[in-house]
Formats: structure tokens, C-alpha cells, sequence
């Protein structure tokens, strides 16, 4: 089992912003999901298909080692694009000199900073005078910020601990790497600055090390996992904030106000669906929640024997193949990620058509541009047809 860090980098978000989250936390169980078990593949799927293209290991043990992975065929597609943009990173690092080195997995430690703190950065590429730490970001869900990252910026100050001696590093260039987000950012810091930051954090550091009683609710709290969120009192009285415009109507609220409610409104059902979750889980381990109750869900029926058991009874009872399968055509991402025939993929774009999305409310700090109605008219007026 990996080894983890008391303040965690990954978790730096949310011990900076609300220290007393470190003691918390460690109330409720380690568990990992599929989706952690996902990434954890994907990474280390990428260390090895890095190593494939420096010559640090043969093509067989490339394939011994990855036979273990349970891969699919987007995950190699993204992963071997991850592989391409690290080591084109390395070969403009080698450019400027041909001492510049490469480190895969590497762990640093930050302890300088925040107690006892370690962790594993995923590609550091250092040269002279310049750094860059890049970090695989593999999931989907919420698109990840390069800019003042203080996970990437943790990982940056343990690396300089490492090799700002031998490289004399001026500048560090912390880039985020999110491929199924089609996000990749960068931030660069000069090397004072970062210094000047990590001593800037060390005293909430030492707060949340100590494990002081220090709470703050936050953006942090949802989009960081807490997993203390569901029973945390803090985190609570700042969703009732909400509750003082329930007597209204949208109509009745001003900009302000809507602005508030839409501040929130994404944690407040995050915070919902995980308190459900959390008081779930306790009852059936006997806790009681003064008007509930657990019963059982909705019933399902399915299959008692594998596919092609039923397929047999059905065919030999004479049922048609309509009868029994269902075909529909696969969506044009579910097919990207199958095995076309041959000289499909060239044709590829002559049949598939980007379609406008329908209008959604974001952060001003998305990176999509403003929605422009009278243009999305233009476009849908050009694709009516005269005659």
C-alpha cells in the first residue's frame, strides 16, 4: 500500500483553506474508487510508455510490465498523447542543454514547508536555469487549475529542494496535463516567488499538522473531496444561507442574490447527495435517524445464466435475431474508441458533424468564450436549406 503524507499535496487545498480538515478526516475510512483506481492505471500506464520512448526499458519488458494494467483503448489513446507531450517537453528541455535530465514518479518532499510532507510528482524536467513539473490529471469530472495550484506548487518546492543546487533554477513551470478535459495549462513562477510563498503557508501548515479545531466552509470542500463534508457543522450553516431566500421567487431575487444562490447551489447538492450517502451507511450499521427508516430498493429482474446461455434457449426456441437483439449504432466517441476497418479513421470526418451545445451558465474563469446569441442564430440560419 502506498505510503501518504499527513498534508497530503493532493489535499493541500483544502488543509490551507481549512486546517482543522486534517484531523477531521481522519474520522472517516480510506476508500478507494474506481475512479482513483482509474487514474492510478493511467499513470502508471504513462511512466511506462515514457520509458518505452526514452530507452530507459525494451519493448518486452514494456509489455511484461504493462500486461498487468487493465487497460481499454481510450486510455491508450490519451495516455500515448500524455506520452508524446512529456517527452516533446524533454527534447525543448534538451535543446537548450544537453545536460537537461528527466525524472519519472519521483518522490519529493516539502517537508520545509508543511510537517512531515511528501509526495510523488509525476514528471519533473529540469535544465539549466528552468523546471517544469508536469502532473497528469486523468479524470473527467471538473476541469483541474494550473494557476497558484498549491498541490503543483508543493510538488515544485520539494523538486527545487532536489536540483535548484545543481541547476540554479530561476524560473518553474508547473503544467497540468487533462486529457479527457482537453485542459492543458501552465503557470510559471520565478523561484523567489515560490520560496517566498512556501514560507508564506507554513504557519496554516503547522495549524493543520497540529490538528487544531479550525474549520472553514468552501468551494474546497466539494471540489476537493472532503470526506468530512457530510457531518461538518461549518460546512452546514453555510448552505442554510441559502434557506433565507426560500420564501421567494427567482422573479423577487436581484442579480445579487441569484448570484449567491448560484455560488452555492452546485455544493449544496454535492453536500445533499453525501449526507444521504453518509446516514445510508450508518444505518445499516445500526445508527437510527429520528424519522427514517432503510427498506429495500426498487426490485429488478435479469438474467440467472451468462449471454450466450440465453441466446441458445431463445434460439433454440426459434426466436429471430430481431427478437433478440437490440441494434443501435454506436455514438461517434464510443466509435473512436473502437477498432475501425481499415481506412475508415482517414474518412472519418466526412461523417461526423460538431454540433452548437445548448446554452449553460459558468464561472467567468471558464475558458469557453462568451456565449454569442445573435451569431448561434447566424450559424442555425445558414444550415436551413433554400430552395
Amino acid at each position: 500500500m502506498a505510503e501518504h503524507a499527513k498534508l497530503s499535496a493532493s489535499g493541500s487545498k483544502k488543509w490551507l483553506n481549512c486546517p482543522g480538515s486534517v484531523a477531521f478526516e481522519k474520522e472517516f475510512p480510506d476508500e478507494e474508487s474506481e475512479f482513483a483506481k482509474e487514474g492510478t492505471t493511467a499513470h502508471a500506464l504513462g511512466e511506462l510508455k515514457i520509458k518505452l520512448a526514452l530507452k530507459e526499458i525494451t519493448r518486452v519488458q514494456y509489455h511484461k510490465q504493462k500486461a498487468s494494467l487493465q487497460t481499454d483503448n481510450e486510455m491508450e489513446k490519451y495516455i500515448e498523447s500524455y506520452k508524446d507531450f512529456v517527452t516533446e517537453r524533454y527534447n525543448e528541455a534538451l535543446a537548450i542543454s544537453k545536460g537537461a535530465a528527466i525524472f519519472l514518479e519521483q518522490k519529493v518532499d516539502y517537508s520545509d514547508y508543511a510537517p512531515d510532507g511528501f509526495g510523488t510528482s509525476d514528471v519533473i524536467i529540469v535544465t539549466n536555469g528552468k523546471m517544469e513539473v508536469i502532473d497528469l490529471k486523468y479524470g473527467k469530472g471538473v476541469s483541474v487549475k494550473a494557476q497558484k495550484n498549491p498541490q503543483m506548487m508543493l510538488y515544485a518546492l520539494g523538486a527545487l529542494k532536489e536540483y535548484d543546487f545543481i541547476y540554479d533554477i530561476k524560473n518553474v513551470i508547473m503544467t497540468i496535463y487533462q486529457p479527457r478535459k482537453d485542459n492543458i495549462e501552465s503557470f510559471e513562477m520565478t523561484t523567489d516567488a515560490l520560496y517566498q510563498w512556501g514560507a508564506e503557508i507554513r504557519p496554516l501548515a503547522e495549524k493543520a499538522h497540529q490538528g487544531v479545531k479550525e474549520y472553514k466552509a468552501g468551494k474546497h470542500c466539494t471540489e476537493n473531496f472532503c470526506k468530512a463534508k457530510a457531518v461538518c457543522r461549518t460546512f452546514s450553516e453555510s448552505m442554510e444561507k441559502i434557506e433565507s431566500y426560500a420564501d421567494k421567487t427567482p422573479e423577487r431575487l436581484n442579480n445579487t442574490e441569484i448570484a449567491e444562490i448560484l455560488d452555492k447551489v452546485d455544493q449544496l447538492v454535492k453536500w445533499a447527495k453525501s449526507v444521504k450517502e453518509y446516514a445510508l451507511q450508518k444505518a445499516l450499521q445500526g445508527e437510527v435517524f429520528t424519522g427514517f427508516k432503510v427498506v429495500e430498493g426498487r426490485k429488478r429482474r435479469g438474467w440467472n445464466k451468462s449471454e450466450d446461455e440465453i441466446i441458445k434457449v431463445l434460439q433454440d426456441m426459434g426466436a429471430s435475431d430481431e427478437t433478440i437483439y437490440k441494434k443501435t449504432l454506436r455514438s461517434v466517441t464510443e466509435m473512436e474508441k473502437e477498432q475501425l476497418p481499415k481506412g475508415f479513421s482517414d474518412i472519418f470526418g466526412k461523417y461526423v458533424e460538431t454540433y452548437a451545445g445548448a446554452p449553460t451558465l459558468v464561472r467567468l474563469e471558464d475558458k469557453r468564450p462568451e456565449w454569442n446569441a445573435a451569431q448561434s442564430a447566424a450559424d442555425d440560419f445558414s444550415e436551413i436549406e433554400t430552395f
